[in-house]
This record gives C-alpha cells, structure tokens and sequence, in this order.
C-alpha cells in the first residue's frame, strides 16, 4: 500500500509540476489506486461459531451481545484494541501528536474547509419557459423550444452554465445552442478545452 500510495502521489506531483512550469501534460492519466478487500475485513472472523468476515453477517452488528455476554465482550475488546489505540491516543486523551501533526494548521487546507465541498450552489438566472412555449395551432418539435431556451440560459449565465451532451445535440434538435457558443472536445489533445460550452 505505502509503494502504491507513493507511486500515485509522484505521478500527482508530476502532473501538477508540468502544469506550474506552464507545459501542462494534455490529458493526463491521472493515477487511481483500486483497494478490493474481503467483506467485513477487520471485524472478528467469527461469533458463536458463526462466521462473519465474508459472509452476510459483516452487514449486521458483528457483537450485538457485548453489553451482556463475557464471551462477546472480550472478543470487542480484542478487536478494538488490535486498532492499538495507544499508538492513536495520547495518555490524557487527546489524539496522538504524530496524528495532529499531519492535520494543516491553514484551516482553508483542510479538506472539509475546501471552498468546493461547502460552497453554496449558484442559482441560475433562468428566463422564463412561458416565452418559449409554441402559440396555440403551431407546431414545434418538441425539444426546439429547449434548445432556445437552453441558448437564452448560457447568455444569461456566462460563468456557471454548461451542457453536457455526447455528439447527438444536434439530431436532439437541441442545435440552437450552437449561437452563442461551440463544442468543447475532451478526447483529443488539440481540441481538448479549446472554447465552447457544450461538453
């Protein structure tokens, strides 16, 4: 696991690297670390007999008795303390100096402080449906006024609007968003990120 994770992080540093330097890496083959345990890994192989590391009792509570069997109560005890909290927990009862010492002082660094995981939605300034409703005796594919109702809703929100599509906008009928804005390609190196607000 410590080669894996290293592995993955000097990929990470090479891409951010590249990117700094201002030679970004188009495309780069981001590192992903795959973890394929057994189910109910960790919790006492068995109970009673029972087995419950790979079985369906893993999704259960593994020592449902331990507040009234002896017998449960050691096995929690043994299982608990093969986390060695000692190494986890300081003598007053704080969490261990090694723990807090990786922990960012720079609350902003911290990962549930990152303004992506809390910030607020932004809501969208969208027109209004009723002005892309087709008149009583006409007629309209019915996704045409979606698509002019899409082009009006990326005018009206240049920053925070885009449309995810694979190549088929256009038989969509959906085209009318091509006014104001092109494609933007994510699979070739030339075309990736070039313009466009159709994805």
């Amino acid at each position: 696991m410590y080669r894996s994770m290293e592995w993955a992080l000097d990929e990470i540093h090479q891409i951010q690297k590249a990117t700094r330097s201002g030679r970004p890496i188009m495309k780069p083959r981001w590192p992903v670390l795959i973890t394929r345990t057994p189910k109910g890994w960790g919790a006492p192989e068995k109970v009673h007999g029972k087995l419950v590391e790979v079985s369906f009792r893993a999704h259960q509570v593994p020592l449902m008795a331990a507040k009234s069997d002896p017998s449960e109560l050691k096995q929690l005890q043994e299982w608990l303390g093969s986390y060695e909290p000692s190494e986890l927990f300081a003598k007053d009862g704080g969490v261990a100096k090694e723990i807090l010492d990786i922990i960012p002082k720079d609350d902003s660094k911290k990962l549930g402080h990152q303004i992506g995981t809390y910030g607020s939605h932004e809501v969208l300034n969208l027109p209004n449906w009723k002005n892309y409703a087709v008149k009583k005796g006409g007629q309209a594919s019915c996704m045409q006024p979606i698509g002019e109702l899409l082009d009006q809703t990326m005018i009206d929100n240049p920053k925070s609007f885009r449309v995810f599509s694979p190549d088929e906008l256009v038989s969509n009928k959906l085209d009318a968003v091509f006014r104001h804005t092109g494609r933007n390609f994510q699979w070739g190196e030339f075309s990736n990120a070039r313009d466009g607000r159709v994805i």
